[in-house]
């Protein structure tokens, strides 16, 4: 913190700067979950947010400008309103998020996430029940309205807004002024925060055949714990269930390979729920998102104008996969059933059967039979509508049931007065563990309290299962037809070895192609461990290719399995694919220095050791004599990475740089689009071309 006469600025741990002088408090920049940071703070939760330039936050995959949980908290325990301060352009875009979050959709279409459409038992009357929620407390039988809540302030043309005996200017732009009484301070916004430690567990989480590993147990008012959000584990393939923000950062901080986790079920669209979605569906990969069509266009609603893309931009960074309530849906091989929640907005839960076994999960939802009679006898919910709200999955053999604030929540003594036996196999959620009464307990976060069920899965099955998903998820066979499957399956060799076995030997022939199906293996060179791999990584391939002997050992570091593939039969499999020549492209930009180059350029260098490797594969190394046009209107749209030597880069407007090694230059031009740039090597130079259809379809599948 810095200190001039009582005006203080406070760097915020997830992000944001809290911004006193005396007793008037702001925030710059609202990132989720900042408020667990402003609750611990003497200053207290602010009243006063100042959106930065930028609403979103590209580079954390987050909103900076997230006003849901402040709105809730000011107005429902503080009686006051949200005051924010934007930029006219950012005003629609904010009141269109917070619409959404409090008040859902505001035209409803629920017959299409139905099979029956609203001749369903118990199909909800979803806009009634919203309603219910909205009712003004200070007018009886009235409904709130967003301003009711929060309350605009908008930069007037001369860059000032007033706030009472207060102003903020923008002199930048994300440089604020705070004037008061003839005197100012200017502020700098500095962006987001960090929660993650940034670094990757050097053990890898074996996953169970059937189990429950808890992100977090917490809401969004508790500062001990992450938001509720799990993984469910399906024959190692997990689905996972409302992340929480930085929730691939918790994965790689706690060993669990990211590609495991491609499938994400969206229950709604509450910032506690649908912020980790969102930075998830930015993250390494591309996941499948798996909701009703309602949710899913309020996701849609919320997020796309935050961006500053359209819909259809907006929906190419996942893949969306439509549930439809009344049957099975199948993700990841569990059996999942949804059915619509009692809650302010939208919201799904689910049972889930896999093996025999059955989970279930309420997320958000009042459960309270008393209340839910009296809405029924109200005229608020039909009698189907209502049995249907009162039932409690008692007969699954796992249960996951929220017990936040009422009364959009479930009281937890309800849930205190279950029977025993449904007790015992009942887990809370979305509560802190300060509220959770004897006889209960919460649910346990952390791969260290991973929940299994034992003994489930057929080993025959299993192997094959997991074969197919290892060669789903190994980038060499991406251009291996499914119909090819049973081939890998008829080469592919189980093997297993014991901690400290050695796997391969330096000078052994390379005879055989690897492929890690779980633990861990190292490589090490003249003694030294260059890396530790797991699951999907592969090694061997390079030795046959070129045609020599193993460069290094590989050991077992924890007990290990993998698919091991002759060499006669790898090349014959991958014989009228790319693959081959792509391999000793790899090989030969490996031996040129590509993966150091990757390192020096600011962008390529986040990239994770998976999508490096996709990178380098793409990679053509290209020389160029000095005086040499590279890149200028009689080119279409190319990208280079600089590798030696320097680029001389003209604009349209005459300004000049000149480029070195690291450089990223160029564009994936669209129909015919030349680079608008001219560049010219000063020097004989070297340059990896990025072929941009390639290149394309590398960000489609990282977007």
């Amino acid at each position: 913190m810095h200190q001039l006469s009582n005006f203080s600025v406070t760097e915020l741990p997830r992000g944001g700067q809290l911004v006193s002088w005396g007793d008037w408090v702001s925030q710059i920049g609202i990132y989720p979950e900042t408020i667990k940071d402003t609750m611990q703070s003497p200053e207290g939760v602010p009243a006063i947010y100042v959106i930065p330039a930028h609403m979103f936050d590209l580079e954390r995959g987050v909103s900076a400008a997230e006003l849901e949980f402040p709105v809730y908290w000011n107005f429902y325990l503080k009686n006051r309103k949200t005051i924010f301060v934007c930029r006219r352009h950012q005003f629609r875009p904010i009141w269109r998020v917070l619409r959404e979050a409090v008040f859902g959709p505001s035209s409803l279409f629920l017959e299409r996430d139905y099979l029956l459409g609203d001749d369903t038992e118990g199909f909800p009357d979803m806009a009634r029940e919203m309603a219910w929620f909205k009712a003004d407390p200070k007018r009886p039988r009235q409904r709130l309205q967003l301003r009711d809540l929060v309350e605009p302030v908008l930069f007037d043309d001369d860059g000032c807004a007033r706030l009472g005996d207060y102003s903020i200017r923008v002199t930048g732009p994300n440089v604020f002024r705070f004037e008061h009484a003839g005197e100012s301070h200017e502020v700098v916004f500095r962006g987001g925060g960090q929660t993650s430690s940034g670094t990757e567990s050097i053990h890898r989480f074996r996953p169970p055949v059937f189990g429950i590993t808890v992100l977090g147990s917490g809401h969004g008012f508790d500062s001990a714990s992450n938001t509720s959000g799990f993984i469910i584990w399906f024959n190692g393939r997990g689905v996972m269930v409302d992340p929480p923000v930085n929730a691939t950062e918790w994965l790689k901080e706690n060993g669990i390979d990211t590609r495991m986790v491609e499938d994400v079920v969206l229950t709604h669209c509450h910032a506690d729920h649908d912020s980790g979605t969102l930075q998830k569906c930015l993250e390494e990969g591309r996941i499948r998102l798996f909701t009703t069509y309602t949710v899913h266009e309020s996701f849609l609603r919320k997020y796309k104008a935050l961006l500053g893309i359209n819909a259809a931009e907006f929906e190419n960074l996942f893949d969306f996969d439509p549930i439809t309530i009344g049957e099975a849906i199948n993700i990841a091989g569990g059996e999942f059933f949804f059915h619509y929640n009692f809650h302010p907005i939208p919201t799904l839960g689910f049972e889930v059967e896999f093996l025999g076994k059955r989970f279930a999960y309420s997320c958000d939802t009042l459960y309270d039979p008393e209340t839910i009679n009296q809405l029924h006898e109200e005229g608020i919910l039909s009698k189907s509508r209502a049995r249907q709200l009162n039932q409690f999955p008692s007969g699954c053999d796992l249960i996951f049931h929220e017990a936040g604030i009422p009364p959009i929540h479930t009281p937890v003594e309800v849930l205190s007065q279950l029977p025993e036996e449904v007790q015992e196999k009942l887990y809370l959620t979305h509560i802190t563990q300060a509220s959770v009464p004897e006889g209960l307990k919460l649910a346990p976060p952390g791969v260290e309290q991973t929940l299994t069920f034992d003994n489930l899965m057929p080993p025959e099955l299993g192997l094959a299962q997991r074969m197919l998903d290892v060669l789903n998820h190994m980038d060499l066979f991406n251009d291996i037809e499914i119909g090819r499957a049973g081939e890998f399956l008829r080469i592919a060799q189980y093997r297993n070895f014991k901690a400290g076995d050695a796997v391969i030997r330096t000078g052994d022939p390379g005879d055989a192609f690897f492929v890690i199906l779980s633990g861990e293996a190292e490589i090490v060179r003249n003694a030294e461990r260059i890396n530790v791999i797991g699951r999907y990584d592969y090694f061997g391939e390079m030795a046959i290719v070129l045609n020599q002997t193993r460069t290094a050992d590989v050991l077992a570091h924890t007990d290990l399995e993998v698919l091991a593939v002759m060499k006669r039969d790898f090349l014959r499999f991958i014989r009228g694919t790319r693959l081959l020549n792509t391999l000793r492209r790899v090989a030969k930009n490996r031996n040129h220095g590509s993966w150091p180059l990757l390192a020096e350029n600011a962008f390529l260098n986040r990239l994770t050791t998976y999508q490096k490797t996709q990178l380098v594969a793409l990679m053509e190394n290209r020389t160029f004599d000095a005086d040499k046009a590279v890149l200028g209107e009689d080119r279409p749209g190319v990208v280079y990475l600089l590798d030696e030597g320097r680029l001389r880069v003209t604009e349209p407007d005459g300004r000049q740089t000149v480029a070195r090694r690291g450089a990223l230059i160029g564009r994936m031009a669209k129909s015919g689009k030349v680079f608008p740039c001219k560049a010219v090597t000063e020097c004989q130079s070297c340059a990896y071309l990025l072929p941009p259809d390639r290149l394309l379809s590398f960000f489609m599948a990282n977007p």
